[in-house]
């Protein structure tokens, strides 16, 4: 026994790319038929089609200020952006454009862009209905207009406007049936644009200039009137100025600062003096109030007032208080500071008369400021009127010069107008046709009428209910592959003839299918490790697929070889084996578990094989509790004695999934062997029966694939499978 293990027990097997090629391998002929019909038909199609013609003008878009006159004009430059680029290719193709080109080529009348008889040529009353004249019908006008619209939009049809990758150059191409007529209209449609973008230049420049004269004179006229009212009022007024600065604002500015420094100075002279003076009334040292007053003088007495006392300490150390010496440094250091005190009272008076002084220039000043600011006052009042005067007159100029100037700017750019665009590149009159690419639609048809095929070919494989390729069992069931078991031929009698088919290892053993069943024994008895006899049971999902001729051919094939053994029909419902190979049958298995009689009475043995054979039951069938019987205790006893007679016993079960038996027959065997339809069995269903034989998975030596076509097989070995065959008799005897 040997299971495959597969992560996914329950899903259905994956990509097989060998069955896929394999169906091609079968099936090819339906890719060509299909690959041939469909390139014959489109190669046909081409070749009727009419060749058309391309021929590409290329613009380039030029956002770069092209300023002939260095001024600014009042129709800007274009921005280009991807939204312009697009604009600017909707504007190549609008109508406008396209009827400025149908006009000055004359295609108004050409076949070419009339469609369904719409467009016949243009009669003098069709010319005339596109100009107002007496005598012409508003109708006429009317049916005039939508004509021209349709034969811009048949016009339209043949026209592409493109841009080139991320650049900005647009591709004018046009398509026709007259290569030099194409390369002429897309040469013309470009030139039209350029002209159509001049002339919207122009016109905007000519309404600005219209606009701009009107005002201009206006403007012109309010800024003498203003003018004159300001010199007017200065004079009423006496206002003069210097610099643009009135006279008095100057005279007030210079009386502000002579005041702010006459404060200055009258706060600093005033510090000096209530220091001092403070320092003095409060009795400080000399010293404290020499550092506020500070003078020449009051230096030199100051040093003088030192030496002395150095002197006096130098004589203290010598003579006494009394002593003249003493006495006589005594006087003099007396007399030193008494001068000294004397100079710094003179400085002290000085720094008052000082501040008496700059408190009286302050308020001199401070009486002509205000004076100053009252006058001030009382101009500034009559400068009210003239700010508000001289504002409006500036205000006037100002938009007087700014529209004047750009008068003249316009005026001088509106003959100097650049388009934003230019050719780069004149539309050549091509010399090969663009459509129909006829060698492109072939092979376009071909690979489509092979994907179609293919196509084809893989739904009608993946269409089948079971499995395409015989290894495609391993996977799907989790459990080994040990061979595959060809289709019988039709043509044949195999098919045909029931027991030819149970018995065609002795009616052909050179057949492909002979030689599959010596494999699948090989497979079997491999995988067989213990000694002694053995049960091999051979099961099915369902009915007819071919379980039994499996059980029959492999048990013909243990009896040639010198085998002993038996070949058992526990199918006790059907028993579809047992009317194939022992017709006359007088009892069966089912009579042996009844107790009604021995196993060795029911065998029966083939004399040309030596196979020996028990049927299911005698010549009835058992109507019911076949299930019983086999789950009774009689079917261990039996299977035991068979086991001592025989080599290998070879089970032929019902149907898995229609009745229980099998699942009771499963717990007597050693070997179990799962056959398969090839194409047949449907995948869920052979799950479903191998999930009920899962309490005997130890047993299961692998799953046979039965009626496999022989081209798959082929393809499988790379061996051609060869059928031969003679028919022998079968003879059964007890």
């Amino acid at each position: 026994m040997s299971i495959v293990e597969r992560e996914d027990d329950g899903g259905e097997p994956g990509f097989n790319p060998e069955r896929i090629i394999s169906a091609v391998r079968r099936r090819w002929r339906i890719a060509a038929g299909i690959t041939v019909a469909v390139t014959l038909i489109a190669a046909g199609v081409a070749y009727l089609l009419p060749d058309r013609y391309e021929a590409s003008a290329t613009l380039q878009l030029d956002p770069r200020k092209k300023n002939v006159a260095n001024i600014e004009g009042v129709v800007s430059d274009l921005y280009v952006d991807t939204a312009a680029i697009e604009s600017e290719a909707e504007v190549i193709a609008s109508r406008n454009v396209l009827l400025k080109v149908i006009e000055r080529l004359n295609l108004r009348n050409d076949p070419e862009f009339s469609t369904s008889g719409l467009f016949s040529p243009p009669t003098e009353a069709d010319a005339q209905s596109l100009e107002p004249a007496n005598g012409i019908s508003e109708p006429a006008k009317e049916t005039a207009i939508p004509r021209r619209d349709q034969f811009a939009t048949a016009f339209a049809r043949n026209l592409e406007v493109s841009r080139v990758r991320n650049t900005l150059l647009l591709e004018v191409t046009f398509t026709s049936s007259d290569p030099d007529k194409a390369a002429l209209i897309a040469n013309t449609i470009a030139e039209v644009y350029i002209a159509e973008q001049l002339a919207a230049k122009s016109d905007l420049s000519q309404t600005a200039t219209n606009l701009l004269d009107g005002h201009l004179e206006s403007l012109r006229k309010r800024v003498r009137d203003a003018e004159a009212r300001v010199e007017a009022y200065k004079a009423e007024k006496n206002i003069f100025a210097s610099e643009g600065q009135i006279l008095s604002e100057k005279e007030l500015t210079r009386w502000m600062e002579r005041t702010v420094e006459a404060r200055n100075r009258t706060v600093e002279m005033r510090a000096q003096f209530e220091q001092a003076k403070k320092l003095g009334d409060s009795g400080h040292s000399m010293d404290a109030i020499q550092q506020v007053v500070s003078s020449l003088t009051v230096r030199g007495l100051k040093e003088k007032y030192a030496e002395v006392s150095r002197r006096k300490a130098e004589l203290s150390t010598r003579y006494g208080e009394r002593h003249p010496e003493m006495l006589k440094v005594r006087a003099e250091l007396d007399d030193a500071q008494r001068q000294l005190d004397t100079e710094i009272s003179s400085l002290i008076a000085n720094l008052e008369n000082e501040y008496v002084e700059a408190v009286a220039r302050e308020r001199e000043l401070l009486a002509g400021l205000e004076q100053k600011k009252r006058e001030e006052a009382e101009r500034r009042a009559a400068n009210v009127q003239l700010n508000e005067l001289e504002r409006e007159a500036d205000t006037s100029r100002q938009i007087y010069q700014v529209l004047l100037s750009r008068y003249k700017q316009n005026a001088a750019s509106q003959t100097l107008q650049l388009p934003d665009a230019r050719i780069v590149e004149f539309a050549d009159t091509p010399s090969q046709p663009a459509a129909p690419k006829r060698k492109q639609i072939v092979a376009l048809a071909a690979a489509a009428g092979l994907t179609l095929g293919l196509a084809l070919i893989l739904a009608l494989e993946f269409a089948t209910p079971g499995i395409g390729r015989p290894e495609e069992a391993e996977e799907l069931l989790a459990l080994e592959h040990i061979s595959s078991l060809p289709q019988l031929d039709s043509a044949s009698d195999d098919a045909g003839d029931p027991l030819r088919a149970t018995r065609l290892m002795i009616a052909a053993p050179t057949s492909g299918f002979a030689e599959a069943i010596r494999s699948l024994r090989r497979e079997i008895d491999v995988r067989h490790i213990e000694r002694g006899s053995r049960i091999i049971l051979i099961a099915a999902s369902l009915p007819g697929e071919g379980a039994s001729i499996v059980a029959s051919n492999l048990a013909h094939y243990y009896a040639q070889t010198g085998d002993r053994v038996v070949l058992v029909d526990a199918d006790l419902r059907r028993s579809n084996l047992t009317r194939q190979l022992a017709p006359q049958r007088r009892a069966g298995l089912a009579e042996v578990l009844n107790g009604a009689i021995a196993p060795e009475q029911a065998i029966l043995r083939d004399q040309l094989t030596n196979l020996h054979f028990l049927p299911a039951t005698g010549g009835i069938l058992v109507p019911s509790g076949q299930a019983e019987l086999l789950a009774s205790a009689a079917m261990p006893r039996v299977l035991g004695r068979l086991k001592s007679q025989f080599d290998t016993i070879i089970i032929d079960a019902p149907p898995l999934l229609p009745v229980i038996d099998t699942r009771i027959i499963a717990d007597y065997a050693d070997q179990i062997v799962f056959v398969m339809a090839w194409r047949r069995t449907p995948k869920q269903l052979a799950r479903k029966a191998m999930k009920l034989l899962s309490v005997n998975a130890d047993r299961l030596a692998g799953v046979v694939v039965n009626q496999v076509a022989t081209d798959i097989l082929a393809d499988a070995s790379g061996i051609e499978l060869v059928s031969q065959s003679h028919q022998p008799e079968s003879v059964l005897a007890a």
